[in-house]
């Protein structure tokens, strides 16, 4: 039986970390633990993540999917919640299938895993999201026949977001989401996520 004796986990983003891309760490974990162990090797790459959606209403980040703007399907004036509601369907529905994976490969001959991603954003009629890229590399060291070190690192580019103001019959704009001034309102501006780890995995 194995036993994770003590785990070392840190990242670039305090408070943010478990978010980053958790369903492609446990993969790429489970298959650095499958070299490790059975001393068998992974010839072929994989895909440790894989997302298609359309994105209506709520648009996510690159990584871990974190939510950069959540609009509502219809809105009110923040300054008069007695004017007419707006739908907003039609402003915040994505054009495109957004693709989001990553692809791994272990360089032969080595216990050096690189990984690469790409995510190809969102393009609606009020908010667009960049196509951005993922690099990553990890690996193991056997210390004894009862012991290893883990480790994985990887990070996404920062994407840009691009966000487009309602304007009204006055030629004045606002935020669309919440119909407040336009020049009230705070650019969404997401991190570059990235995250480190090291494991220590001792059998006894």
């Amino acid at each position: 039986m194995r036993f994770l004796l003590w785990l070392i986990f840190f990242g670039f983003i305090p408070g943010a970390v478990h978010a980053i891309d958790p369903l492609h760490r446990v993969n790429v974990y489970s298959a650095l633990r499958y070299q490790a162990w059975t001393d068998k090797k992974i010839f072929f790459p994989f895909i440790s993540e894989l997302d298609l959606r359309r994105e209506v209403g709520i648009f996510s980040s690159n990584s871990g999917f974190t939510t950069l703007l959540a609009a509502p399907p219809s809105v009110t004036s923040i300054y008069d919640s007695s004017s007419t509601t707006h739908d907003l369907t039609s402003f915040y529905t994505a054009q495109n299938i957004r693709t989001h994976f990553i692809l791994n490969y272990f360089i032969p001959g080595t216990s050096i895993l690189v990984s690469g991603g790409y995510d190809t954003g969102s393009k609606a009629q009020k908010i667009t999201i960049s196509p951005t890229s993922f690099i990553g590399v990890s690996t193991y060291k056997r210390i004894d026949p009862n012991s290893a070190i883990f480790f994985m690192m990887g990070g996404w580019q920062r994407e840009r977001v691009t966000e487009t103001p309602c304007v009204d019959s006055y030629e004045r704009e606002y935020w669309c989401a919440n119909l407040s001034a336009w020049s009230d309102h705070t650019p969404l501006s997401p991190a570059a996520f990235r995250f480190v780890e090291l494991k220590y995995e001792l059998k006894f």
